[in-house]
């Protein structure tokens, strides 16, 4: 575009040496001298006033020339407060987020398997680093501090109480007390257990005085207990009508209804859970649990056949679908969305606005104005090739005119001596 400006002033130049040297042979070459002359003061002046936007014109410091470059900061204050003022606006913004369905995109996205298999990925590649931060002692102070708040502020009588009812609605406390009377009745008919529960007994009932029974009587009379001890488990274990089992069953229901009715021993659960609390070391088991639990979820990420990929983009897949079928979902998630940016814009307007300007102030001046001219510079061309023809428009009609005037003859007297 440079090299067709300047070949029309070029030609413009050519036709105008030659019509003047042609004008005494004809009037018309006048006619052509003067297009062509008024075409040059086009082109020039033109040229002057789109050079002058970038840079000083032959690299005279003229004044009020390179004007970008002087004015670089002053124009990136301008940009960034006209940004700011008509198109970082929530009203404008508005109207943009809501025509997008961004719910409905996202949506459709997550539905697709390679975009599903591709959000795995990344999650199981990122989850090692996130476990990693976790796993810090600051992480692991957090946890205990939220798992002790969590602790002061629960009622573990009631919750204790409330466990205990879902535990015993489908008798699965008697399946639990089976377990421990099998477990307890196997280690009491060992040989070698009966005979260290009947020595200890036995020296225990010795040195009672009162009871006057001698070593001998009192190994015999142990053995009988320890025998009638390990027969009642096996019978209570083999029952399941037995009657200590529905004395359990009693107990069970009184201190479920205790635990949750009786201020008393809610009163005792609490100054335990409290008294707990207080220990310098009862944070150690948390610590610990969240140690390793952190570093089973790690390995198991970082194993080359883990599932977890597989697994994060199934549920990825069925969120995105669930997306796609409840538009009701979908409208109440664009709200929020749409709440959230517009709330966001408005806490960052002046920040982006500092932003473009800081950005704008830091960038070298003739750099800005090579990248504007190299963005807007072939246009700006057209303005020196209209400036070419209009003034060789404009210099044909004000020849044409002139001659026009000189043909009046009040004119013509006025030129006379």
């Amino acid at each position: 575009m440079k090299s067709l400006a300047l070949g029309l002033l070029l030609l413009a130049a050519l036709v105008y040496a030659v019509a003047t040297l042609l004008e005494p042979r004809h009037g018309a070459w006048g006619y052509v001298a003067a297009a062509a002359e008024a075409a040059m003061i086009g082109a020039l002046a033109d040229w002057f006033a789109v050079v002058a936007l970038f840079r000083h014109p032959l690299g005279l410091p003229i004044p009020h020339t390179a004007i970008i470059v002087a004015n670089k900061d002053r124009l990136g204050a301008q940009l960034a407060r006209f940004l700011g003022e008509h198109f970082l606006t929530a009203e404008h913004v508005q109207r943009a987020l809501a025509r997008w369905d961004m719910a409905g995109d996202l949506g459709r996205w997550l539905c697709r398997l390679e975009s599903a298999q591709q959000v795995g990925r990344w999650l199981q590649q990122a989850t090692p680093a996130l476990l990693d931060a976790l796993d810090q002692t600051p992480a692991r102070q957090w946890v205990a501090r939220i798992a002790q708040r969590m602790l002061r502020e629960a009622d573990l009588a009631v919750l204790s109480g409330q466990a205990l009812a879902a535990l015993t609605v489908h008798g699965h406390h008697q399946q639990w007390l089976d377990g421990l009377l099998r477990q307890l009745a196997t280690w009491a008919e060992q040989e070698s257990v009966q005979e260290r529960l009947t020595d200890a007994i036995a020296l225990e009932l010795k040195q009672l005085k009162y009871v006057g029974l001698d070593q001998m009587a009192a190994r015999l009379a142990t053995r009988k207990l320890v025998a009638a001890l390990t027969r009642t488990l096996s019978d209570v274990a083999a029952d399941p009508a037995h009657e200590l089992r529905h004395r359990f069953d009693d107990w069970m229901q009184a201190s479920i209804e205790r635990l949750q009715t009786d201020a008393e021993w809610r009163a005792k659960v609490a100054g335990w859970r409290d008294a707990w609390l207080e220990q310098p070391g009862w944070a150690v088991p948390i610590d610990a649990w969240w140690h390793d639990f952190m570093g089973t979820l790690r390995e198991d990420a970082a194993r080359p056949d883990s599932p977890l990929a597989d697994r994060i983009a199934a549920v990825v897949q069925s969120t995105g679908q669930q997306l796609v079928n409840d538009a009701k979902l979908r409208d109440w998630l664009n709200l929020q969305a749409q709440a959230a940016l517009l709330h966001l814009l408005d806490a960052s307007r002046d920040t982006l606005v500092a932003f473009v300007t800081q950005r704008v102030e830091a960038w070298d001046a003739h750099d800005m104005s090579q990248v504007l001219e190299n963005h807007i510079g072939r246009d700006l061309q057209f303005i020196r090739i209209n400036g070419t023809l209009v003034g060789a428009l404009v210099g044909l009609v004000l020849h044409a005119l002139t001659q026009m005037a000189l043909g009046f003859p009040v004119v013509q007297g006025l030129m006379q001596p």
